[in-house]
């Protein structure tokens, strides 16, 4: 009888560095489904919930990012040897990670990967919008995510790491449940309940923005001749009949885009601060968006023929009409400077 030589082929492809590509990642699908749907949510659809913001914001920028990068270091559930042959296409990975330190890691690569992202926008000089920053962070994880995927079906299953939800789940509900001591079944309960209230307590704060102070800020400038404003270099002295110029500057960070009237006045004032006459110089009116600074160039010519006189700019919102009379009891914001008017005598 004849004896047949049995030989048992590799598979092409399959090594130990690599495995079929079959079983894809469910914790990676997941990541990726979810990146869309909070990308969709923040830029496409701008929900303004700040429950629903807090709920996919807050994982979006601190966690998937730095797990895409965790899954794509770390692929296999357990590390290689040193003398085993390394990946063609990437390092290879020499130490086995727990899942805890995997978490501690995304959290942790997820506040570097960040801001990393928000200075390469800024040096491209791109508006730090709500739907550039998602797009951007959305679509660094999502390339990540592809990368892991493909490198972690190269690694043969036996090796592969995979996430085995409902084994975890399971551990955790040991930890907690199954002890003998009711007090100490309390204990964990309560110790969950307070980690998941502080997570949750912290993703509101960083979801939904807070409203800080709102303001108009109105400042008084001079133009210098290489373009820039000189803050505090205002006209102290000027000829009877000769205009003075500077530069009304209104800031508005009310919360929402503001119409503004400025009234010029030169002002008469004793020395108890009375006014005793008034006369209105010049009107601008200012149209500036939340956030926006505008500068409005002035030029009034004093009426007085000597003496010193306050030049004072008067800002009203667009919620009130300006009075017949303004006055700096009646504007949103002012602002002031002296002003001597030199008398010339006359040739005799």
């Amino acid at each position: 009888m004849k004896k047949r030589l049995l030989r048992t082929v590799r598979p092409l492809g399959v090594g130990r560095e690599t495995g079929p590509l079959t079983g894809v990642p469910t914790d990676l699908v997941v990541t990726a489904g979810f990146v869309l749907a909070a990308a969709a949510l923040l830029a496409v659809l701008e929900v303004s919930s700040p429950v629903v913001r807090a709920a996919v914001g807050v994982p979006l920028l601190f966690l998937a990012p730095g797990y895409a990068v965790v899954s794509l270091l770390f692929p296999r559930a357990r590390g290689v040897d040193l003398d085993e042959e390394a990946s063609p296409w990437l390092v290879g990975q020499t130490q086995a990670i727990s899942d805890v330190e995997r978490a501690a890691l995304a959290f942790g690569l997820s506040f570097a990967v960040v801001p990393l992202l928000g200075l390469g926008l800024t040096a491209l000089s791109w508006e730090l919008s709500t739907t550039t920053v998602v797009g951007t962070v959305a679509g660094f994880a999502l390339l990540v995510t592809l990368l892991a995927a493909v490198r972690r079906v190269r690694v043969t299953p036996r090796e592969r790491y995979s996430f085995g939800l409902e084994r975890k789940l399971g551990r955790l509900r040991a930890a907690i449940f199954g002890t003998s001591s009711p007090v100490t079944t309390a204990v964990n309960v309560v110790l969950v309940i307070s980690v998941l209230l502080a997570l949750t307590t912290v993703a509101y704060g960083l979801a939904v923005p807070q409203s800080g102070e709102q303001y108009t800020d109105l400042r008084l400038h001079t133009d210098a001749e290489d373009g820039e404003y000189v803050v505090g270099d205002l006209p102290d002295e000027v000829d009877p009949g000769d205009p003075l110029s500077f530069v009304a500057t209104v800031e508005n960070q009310e919360g929402e885009a503001m119409e503004y009237t400025a009234v010029v006045q030169e002002q008469w004032v004793d020395e108890s601060g009375t006014v005793l006459e008034r006369t209105d110089l010049q009107q601008l009116e200012y149209s500036v968006g939340d956030g926006a600074t505008a500068h409005g160039d002035l030029e009034v010519t004093p009426e007085a023929d000597a003496g010193e006189v306050r030049i004072v700019v008067m800002l009203f919102d667009g919620d009130g009409a300006v009075p017949d009379e303004p006055a700096t009891d009646d504007a949103y914001r002012y602002a002031h400077f002296w002003t001597e008017i030199e008398d010339t005598p006359g040739e005799e």
